[in-house]
């Protein structure tokens, strides 16, 4: 309608009062918009990076260790009060606790612990898959939980586990949401280092058949020698199951310390109640035990358990100090060196381990000739 059309009819007029009032609303009600979804914006994204926010890691890390304390205060604090009156009864309740929580007759090889987790968003990349760079910090947690279940009381001591160096074989990604499972285990051991095999797989719902074999080309390109490696180790602990699908497989080696003492492997795995099947065991000379225990039990077991836990590991379990100054040295001066015993060194035992090491070496040793590319003085 043309201006001079709209004066002629004073109805069709708009004050500017009116006009100011409309544009004040409108922006009122867009601005009041504005800021509850922006206040939803925020909020996605910081529930979309909880994951990464400021010392949910450290949490993370420690939970197992807290969580392991926790059980095991509770579990003091009443016994205390229960038994006031009786020393002996509690004394006995502790040491049927210290067995229940201890890996306790558990062969080496066969000891497994599984974290379980789901690809969070800023755990994933660009690609909508896990992130190359969130594999080791799942690796952390899992080691964490790892050592409260295989050296619980080595924890309760004052140890601590720290990591030299990893190694991964990336095999096929893990899509962002994604449920998934580490399966850790013991790789191999030495005088020093400790070698932690993991294995991130997926689990198919509802699946009858076997997962079909990857397709995805390594993203490290490896050498024929260490896929072999890596193979082989794999192979060695991985378990047939249908509907399962191997994404990763880390290698962790690792040491222990208790200070700035370096404990062997060996002799954690035994204080803590680990030992060989009965007829891996051996004595002092390497020679082979026999007993009705064997002829019993083909493993040992909390209910039935190696010589090596009730003669010797423990009464170290059950005196945070005296176990201290084991580790600190004292495993020395024994002669009877029963943890060798408990490992079944001198036995069959030496081969399996001799062959699962060498593999743990070869591919840390590859990972240690490549230094010499980078000094261009050679």
């Amino acid at each position: 309608m043309p201006l001079s059309d709209l004066k002629r009819h004073p109805r069709l007029t708009i004050s500017p009062t009116f006009l100011y009032y409309l544009l004040a609303t409108t922006s009122l009600k867009a601005s009041s918009v504005f800021r509850i979804l922006s206040k939803y914006l925020i909020c996605a994204i910081i529930l979309a990076n909880a994951r990464g926010l400021p010392a949910t890691w450290h949490w993370r890390v420690f939970w197992p260790i807290i969580k392991y304390n926790l059980l095991f205060l509770a579990f003091r604090v009443p016994n205390f009060f229960a038994t006031v009156l009786n020393p002996g009864e509690r004394a006995r309740r502790i040491a049927g606790y210290i067995d229940r929580t201890s890996p306790v007759g558990v062969h080496p090889f066969d000891f497994k612990i599984v974290y379980r987790s789901r690809v969070s968003v800023d755990e994933s990349d660009f690609n909508m898959h896990m992130s190359n760079s969130s594999y080791p910090k799942i690796l952390d947690f899992t080691r964490t939980k790892m050592a409260t279940h295989l050296f619980p009381h080595f924890l309760r001591a004052g140890g601590i586990v720290p990591i030299a160096s990893t190694h991964f074989h990336f095999v096929r990604e893990i899509p962002m949401l994604a449920k998934y499972e580490v399966r850790a285990g013991i790789g191999a051991w030495d005088e020093k280092w400790f070698y932690v095999v993991a294995r991130f797989v997926t689990i198919k719902k509802g699946s009858t058949s076997k997962p079909d074999e990857s397709t995805t080309a390594p993203v490290t390109p490896l050498a024929n020698s260490e896929r072999e490696s890596v193979a082989q180790l794999v192979n060695s602990s991985q378990e047939d199951e249908e509907g399962v699908t191997l994404h990763t497989v880390a290698v962790a080696r690792c040491c222990y310390k208790l200070g700035r003492i370096t404990v062997p492997p060996s002799v954690l795995m035994a204080t803590n109640g680990v030992c060989v099947y009965p007829h891996e065991v051996t004595n002092a000379m390497g020679e082979l035990i026999s007993g009705t225990v064997e002829d019993k039990h083909p493993r040992y077991s909390v209910d039935a358990p190696p010589f090596t836990w009730t003669n010797h590991a423990q009464e170290l379990a059950l005196n945070p100090r005296k176990l201290r100054e084991f580790y600190k040295g004292a495993w020395r001066k024994d002669p009877t060196r029963w943890w060798d015993s408990a490992m079944g060194a001198g036995g069959s035992m030496d081969g399996k381990l001799k062959k699962r090491l060498e593999i743990c070496r070869n591919l840390f040793e590859g990972m240690d000739g490549v230094r010499q590319f980078g000094d261009h003085s050679n």
